[in-house]
């Protein structure tokens, strides 16, 4: 048995800085992506935020892994945050890169602007779906083990 510091002990609190930490790192490497690609003169990468949206499923795994916490509940929910935390991010980087692809016409600032928000709304309802349903995953075979 380890011991282990009050700082670091188990609770059942969320642990918000798995959280947070998690769907950064997850996030990174399309960021970096997506900004190389982007340099390189080829924005239109961005458009693959839908798809990198599959990344959540990875999220999830991560989350549950390095979480603190007792429950399972908990570290599912907590799976879920850090996927809509990620999918968050991903849609702002959606939004900042769009504009580079080329003006945008006054009569198109409307789609523009809601597909923005979408991008922006899907990527954290998915986010957060996908890396709850692999964190549930994990938890129901762990369950199965013991």
């Amino acid at each position: 048995m380890t011991f282990q510091p009050p700082s670091i002990s188990t609770s059942n609190r969320l642990d918000v800085g798995t959280v947070l930490e998690v769907a950064l790192r997850q996030f990174a490497p399309w960021l970096a992506a997506v900004l190389l690609v982007t340099w390189a003169g080829y924005p239109g990468v961005v458009c693959v935020t839908p798809l990198a949206w599959l990344m959540a499923l990875r999220v999830g795994i991560v989350c549950v892994r390095r979480s603190r916490s007792k429950q399972a509940r908990r570290r599912v929910q907590e799976a879920a945050l850090a996927g809509g935390w990620f999918g968050f991010l991903q849609g702002l980087l959606f939004m900042i890169i769009v504009p580079r692809m080329g003006p945008v016409q006054a009569s198109e600032q409307v789609s523009a602007t809601v597909i923005n928000v979408l991008m922006i709304v899907l990527g954290m309802l998915f986010g957060a779906g996908l890396s709850a349903f692999t964190a549930a995953s994990i938890e129901r075979r762990k369950q199965a083990v013991l």
